[in-house]
């Protein structure tokens, strides 16, 4: 059924929203085969022929795309793996429904195909069983030369359920079966974690890695840092990773570039990796400062949260400079209307802090009309749904399994002062540090 492979380096494009306009997504492809990718799934929840109303057969215009990203991925070295996802509504004997999809994109040329069966109702042995043979059904309909990637419902947690159990049973040889982890997002995973689920399991996993998607609760927050923290270890206990995108497929390959960087050298240094992607993008790097937030490591770059430090303590130089080349000059159109939003909010923030930075200097006195000019310029920034700066409010799908099912880590909720709220509370408060 399958063939030799190479390991995964992947990209899915599996958030919640509208899917990629097609031209955007054939040129990400294209990227992707300049920077060592191997394939690119396309599994978007709000697709409804993918989701929703999966039996339903794609339209000929659509089926004309598929096409179109087979081609542009054979050119680019990429594989194109083409998912459905019939879960929310499966029934006894639609094994045959989704066979008959999936033979339709194995003739159109698809190498990777794949079933997801996340983030519908859980259940136990029987529907895990259900789930496994259902692709064991597809996978014999389809026949020899395809690759299966699968995503079951339980796809993160530690321990092997009895759903999953039985889903890997049921599975046809070879399939690939997606794991993110402890959590759906886990701020880190360890070897000794993917080394004790796989080892319960059996076998290694295909890693699914929900950065840099930014949907639901997280949206505000644009996620341009370094790679999450993983321990090398997971390398050996995992066939590869798919990293799921944010709906802004330029902005996306910041840090889709730092996860290639990471798994082709994951005993490297993070940072490096980070500059390196960032330099190959002209202009970006004030915007990257600010955006480097994600769950795991909420903050900012560290030479711009010790500008901050060094203002409030009198010296407010590199701050202003900082604040007052701006973010804008020299970044690609394409990649500025896609964040226009976060740019808007940078101009914001960073005019709120340039008068907290006149209202410092003018210390120990507070002269009212720019004290109030603080205040309100503070208000406009800081009520928005755009984070820059830091975090000041994102909820991210941090989980942990218990006996009832998944429930929400503390640490999912990301909440406090970003570096605007520090400076322009002590210029008016008249504090001269951070403490």
């Amino acid at each position: 059924m399958t063939r030799e492979r190479a390991r995964w380096l992947g990209v899915v494009e599996g958030y919640y929203g509208p899917p990629l306009p097609q031209a955007a997504r054939l040129d990400l492809i294209r990227w992707m085969g300049d920077h060592g990718f191997t394939c690119y799934g396309y599994a978007p929840k709000d697709d409804p022929y993918h989701r929703a109303r999966w039996r339903e057969p794609y339209p000929a215009d659509r089926m004309d795309e598929f096409a179109a990203m087979l081609a542009t991925g054979r050119e680019a070295g990429v594989e194109v793996a083409l998912v459905v996802s019939p879960g929310l509504d499966w029934r006894d004997g639609d094994e045959e429904a989704l066979a008959a999809k999936l033979v339709t994109f194995r003739d159109l040329g698809a190498r990777v195909l794949g079933v997801a069966w996340d983030d519908v109702p859980a259940g136990g042995a029987e529907l895990g069983h259900a789930h496994g043979h259902a692709v064991a059904v597809a996978a014999g309909a389809v026949g020899d030369g395809v690759d299966w990637i699968t995503c079951p419902t339980d796809y993160s947690g530690m321990g092997v359920t009895p759903y999953l159990r039985a889903y890997v049973d049921a599975l046809p040889p070879g399939a690939e079966v997606m794991w993110c982890g402890p959590g759906i997002v886990s701020p880190h995973v360890s070897e000794a974690e993917i080394r004790e689920f796989t080892s319960e399991l059996g076998r290694p996993v295909l890693f699914a890695e929900n950065f840099p998607v930014n949907d639901g609760a997280m949206a505000g927050v644009l996620h341009l840092g370094p790679y999450p923290r993983r321990d090398p270890g997971i390398v050996e206990h995992s066939t590869g990773v798919f990293c799921n995108l944010m709906s802004l497929p330029i902005a996306s390959r910041i840090g889709l570039g730092v996860a290639a960087r990471w798994w082709q050298d994951p005993h490297g240094d993070r940072e490096r990796h980070w500059r390196e992607v960032i330099d190959e993008v002209p202009g970006l790097l004030p915007l990257a400062r600010a955006s480097r937030s994600w769950v795991g490591a909420v903050g900012v770059d560290d030479e711009l949260a010790a500008w901050v430090d060094a203002a409030l303590a009198g010296d407010v130089g590199a701050l202003r400079a900082y604040l007052f080349a701006g973010c804008r000059d020299g970044v690609p159109p394409g990649l500025a209307a896609e964040v226009e939003p976060w740019l808007e909010q940078w101009d914001r923030e960073t005019q709120a802090m340039q008068y907290a930075i006149n209202l410092i200097e003018l210390r120990p006195a507070k002269p009212a009309e720019i004290a109030f000019a603080v205040g309100e310029l503070w208000r406009r920034a800081r009520f928005r749904e755009q984070q820059l700066f830091g975090i000041r409010w994102a909820a991210y799908p941090v989980t942990v399994r218990t006996a009832n099912g998944f429930d929400v880590r503390p640490d999912a909720v990301v909440e406090g002062d970003n570096l605007t709220d520090v400076l322009c509370r002590a210029a008016i408060d008249g504090v001269s540090s951070r403490g």
